[in-house]
């Protein structure tokens, strides 16, 4: 009884000192707690949570204008009005013959037409920034890049440029001219021998090829009648596809296809460089020596070229000019000899096509092998 008594006589002592650990307990809890969050709160303050970061978008260069950008791929008379103010200066045709005026642009480059003194814009179409100087570059830019390809089917047009009209007036003939319709009287067309085929888009040249950037090998400078000229305007097309024939002056696309940019080429590239078109010798029908390209329906990967042959018959036959032979024959005493009578030394000095030893009647050899 005595140990009950002194068990039941402590047990409430014994509940007050537990009872003050656990409030102990709990308060140290609520102070970690509390330490913890603050804490975590002030690293947060400290170190904010930063955004993903967004790929770098390349800069864009408004001195150049593309074509091929999507947003510029609209149809042509959004930006060119036909015809510009100075088509009767540039041509016989209401035609494209400057750049689109501001408001082409300013449209949607606004921003890019106002920033700073000298806009990088400007330099598209101006050859100096300044609000003094309108002057622009030449339409087109000789030195920039070309950016579309025209489609041209020699074969389309064999024939159709090959024919002449009798119209109203008696003994009158309308033939194909390189700018417009010319008429003129059939005595007038027998006294000059002309011919209608190629030589209505492919005149003679008026001025002397661009030098190359190395410059002309041996120092062999063509002149303007070495070469035929390639329309350079609309003046041959038009004659026929102002508004009458399919693609008319208005379906761009119809003709300009949009290609990867490219350098058009300053000189003309030929094999033979002192072949001279305007030689007396040489003027015929075209076709007679570039017998392929009546075929081709594409510009693309076309080239002017002239089998030996068509050389052969004044160059390279008995009792005329043996002028092929006689160079073989100059290879055989000497590997070194360079083909001078047609080549310029870059050509001359290489193993002659087998084409030649075949007119010659001779079985094709290579330098190296001479001794």
């Amino acid at each position: 009884m005595t140990n009950v008594r002194h068990y039941v006589s402590t047990t409430p002592h014994s509940r007050g000192a537990r009872t003050a650990r656990i409030a102990c307990c709990v308060a140290s809890l609520f102070v970690l707690l509390a330490v913890s969050f603050s804490e975590a709160t002030f690293a947060q303050r400290r170190t904010p949570r930063r955004p993903a970061r967004r790929a770098a978008q390349p800069a864009i260069d408004y001195s150049k204008f593309s074509h091929s950008t999507e947003k510029h791929k609209q149809a042509c008379n959004t930006c060119h009005k036909v015809p510009t103010k100075n088509w009767q200066k540039a041509g016989s045709f209401p035609d494209v013959a400057d750049y689109p005026d501001h408001d082409a642009c300013v449209s949607c480059h606004r921003r890019q037409f106002f920033r700073g003194a000298r806009p990088p814009i400007c330099t598209v179409c101006h050859t100096k920034v300044s609000p003094r100087d309108d002057a622009r570059f030449t339409f087109r830019d000789p030195a920039a890049l070309r950016q579309f390809t025209i489609e041209f089917p020699h074969d389309k047009h064999q024939d159709v440029i090959a024919r002449r009209w009798k119209v109203a007036e008696p003994r009158a003939l309308v033939e194909f001219r390189t700018a417009a319709f010319a008429l003129k009287t059939a005595s007038q067309d027998d006294k000059t021998k002309t011919y209608n085929n190629c030589a209505i888009c492919h005149v003679a040249g008026a001025t002397n090829p661009l030098t190359p950037a190395g410059g002309w090998i041996d120092s062999f400078s063509p002149d303007a009648a070495t070469f035929k000229a390639v329309p350079t305007s609309h003046s041959s097309c038009f004659n026929c596809h102002w508004k009458s024939q399919s693609p008319v002056s208005s379906d761009c696309k119809g003709c300009h296809k949009l290609t990867t940019s490219y350098r058009a080429i300053a000189s003309p590239m030929r094999i033979s460089m002192k072949f001279r078109h305007a030689r007396e010798q040489h003027v015929a029908e075209c076709t007679t020596c570039h017998i392929n390209i009546t075929k081709a329906s594409s510009l693309r990967g076309l080239k002017p070229d002239v089998p030996i042959t068509s050389c052969t018959e004044c160059h390279n036959k008995d009792g005329l000019r043996l002028d092929v032979s006689k160079e073989l024959q100059a290879i055989d005493k000497n590997p070194a000899f360079v083909c001078v009578y047609c080549h310029t030394s870059d050509v001359g000095r290489r193993d002659p096509a087998s084409s030649h030893y075949v007119i010659a009647g001779r079985e094709p050899i290579k330098r190296s092998s001479i001794r």
